[in-house]
């Protein structure tokens, strides 16, 4: 609502009463929210609640990102050839690491001969 008042030298004054006119505005816009946890990604499946300590692994089988006990990959590595090796064992760096971090913290004696 609008109000105007003119004042004149000879003490005459008008006023004048406009209405506004109605503008509608529309305002449109789209967005994509950012995924804020894993199991949000569409590449990921998440099998249970309890992730703590477990590692992502690609399956190339149904495209995905899959949580799998560390002790699964481990147990695989000996039963699931490399396609570079030909046996079934740990690499052998691992292996090395085992033996300087047991040493003397496992003993099997053998008897004497």
């Amino acid at each position: 609502m609008t109000y105007k008042v003119t004042f004149t030298s000879d003490n005459n004054y008008n006023v004048k009463y406009t209405t506004p006119k109605n503008y509608k505005a529309n305002l449109s816009f789209t967005y994509e929210i950012m995924p804020q946890y894993l199991n949000e990604l569409s590449d990921v499946q998440l099998s249970g609640n309890n992730y703590d300590q477990y590692v992502l692994v690609y399956d190339a089988a149904s495209g995905k990102w899959k949580d799998v006990n560390p002790d699964v990959i481990l147990s695989a590595a000996t039963t699931v050839p490399d396609t570079n090796r030909t046996t079934y064992t740990l690499p052998q760096v691992f292996e090395d690491k085992l033996d300087v971090d047991l040493d003397n913290k496992i003993d099997l004696d053998a008897g004497t001969f």
